[in-house]
């Protein structure tokens, strides 16, 4: 059976950098202890996967076919029977997204505006430990869906054989009938995505005191990282003086 054009660029690169990042943040936040100064970079990557989950969203409403949500299987029915015809050996192919790996993308974004969210409260010393519990429950549901959605997708690869695991690389599966493969790689929103993302970034790198630990967003300073009491006088200081302003 031939093999036919199902992810376009975007959403591939979106994918990698997407696990890169959740990687390097995870590895950071449980192995990295938190007054060491690379501490920092976890919150650092945790934004940058916020902003990129972002654009995502965005395409999901104005990419190729099988980008766009409009393509998830997101109904509870279609996930409770994908899960009963999967056992019974009897569940047919979809040539984009089926139900479980629909729903594991989807918690995976809530769970990335969930870390973001939290990991900016417990920074900012706002009601420190109980959003710290919060940030480390939400951190741990995204490591069990991540091993959950590998294993569907070994399991997806065994059973079909029908390129699954290649499709975030190459963006080909093997066709199916009653489905349409995309017609374009969608190149020029590439270009977009990579321009947007290297531009946030480079405006991260431009607006972070490594120093004081703290990233300057518009006229406001976000502290990311622990300080010294000498400094978080002199940060709190001029958070007030700011908001005043």
């Amino acid at each position: 059976m031939s093999k036919v054009n199902v992810y376009d660029l975007p959403t591939r690169v979106f994918h990698w950098i997407f696990a890169i990042l959740f990687i390097f943040s995870f590895s950071i936040g449980k192995f990295v202890d938190d007054e060491s100064k690379l501490y920092v970079y976890h919150m650092l990557s945790g934004i940058t996967m916020t902003f990129i989950v972002i654009m995502r969203i965005i395409w999901g409403f104005l990419g190729t076919e099988y980008a766009k949500f409009s393509s998830f299987k997101l109904r509870p029915t279609d996930l409770k029977n994908y899960f009963l015809e999967f056992i019974s050996n009897k569940n047919e192919r979809l040539l984009g997204h089926n139900p479980a790996s629909s729903y594991a993308a989807l918690f995976m974004f809530l769970l990335t505006f969930g870390l973001f969210i939290t990991g900016l409260l417990m920074a900012n010393h706002i009601k420190k430990s109980f959003f710290e519990e919060v940030h480390e429950l939400f951190a741990l549901s995204f490591l069990i869906t991540v091993i959950l959605h590998i294993c569907g997708v070994v399991l997806h690869q065994l059973r079909h054989k029908d390129g699954m695991i290649s499709s975030m690389v190459n963006g080909k599966k093997q066709s199916v009938e009653s489905n349409s493969p995309i017609k374009t790689q969608a190149l020029f929103p590439f270009l977009a995505f990579c321009v947007l993302l290297f531009t946030f970034i480079f405006q991260i790198y431009q607006n972070f005191d490594s120093q004081k630990q703290t990233l300057s967003v518009f006229k406001y300073s976000i502290q990311l990282g622990k300080t010294d009491k000498k400094q978080d006088v002199e940060y709190y200081n001029n958070y007030y003086k700011m908001d005043q302003d």
